[in-house]
């Protein structure tokens, strides 16, 4: 074998173990992504640029997002809403979970009184035929509240953002 053979093959080895671990590295990190429990919440304001948001991992504040929620849904009567998606600016605020146990969950929207499911057409970007079922409660209020002072406690929304969010309301 010659010399820059020797090399070549040398070279070719160290690359596929790094190659290696780097894919074992890179399979570790989505299992520690899907074993994550929490929630993404997300501040529906922009149109063609990326939302604010902030996830939620600490176990308290997931706990007071989770009973804020389940008290809203349960608090007020049962409507059909529908998603505009012709309106610029704010139009809620979406809440995620995380984790592989709650992969199939679908977001929950809040704006305002009204709290409701995301479905699958909104979800892809298109519009309802079918409104989605929605829930009217002050306690959705009061959830819309706790994640508006939860994005300015972490930073991701200002004094500004705020005013025009509740001014749209």
């Amino acid at each position: 074998m010659s010399r820059h053979s020797f090399k070549a093959a040398f070279l070719c080895g160290v690359l596929s173990l790094s190659l290696g671990g780097a894919t074992n590295v890179f399979a570790s990190d989505t299992r520690a992504e899907q074993s994550q429990t929490g929630l993404r919440v997300t501040f529906l304001m922009y149109s063609g640029r990326p939302n604010p948001s902030v996830t939620v991992t600490d176990p308290e504040q997931v706990r007071a997002i989770e009973e804020r929620l389940a008290r809203a849904f349960s608090a007020g009567p049962r409507v059909a809403t529908r998603a505009s998606h012709a309106v610029l600016g704010y139009t809620g605020i979406k809440v995620e979970r995380l984790g592989a146990a709650t992969r199939d969950a679908k977001p929950f929207i809040v704006k305002r009184d009204v709290l409701r499911v995301e479905d699958e057409a909104e979800q892809a970007g298109l519009s309802s035929a079918a409104g989605p079922t929605g829930f009217v409660s002050r306690e959705a209020m009061d959830l819309e509240d706790f994640l508006l002072a939860l994005g300015r406690d972490q930073g991701v929304l200002d004094e500004v953002g705020l005013s025009v969010i509740r001014s749209s309301n």
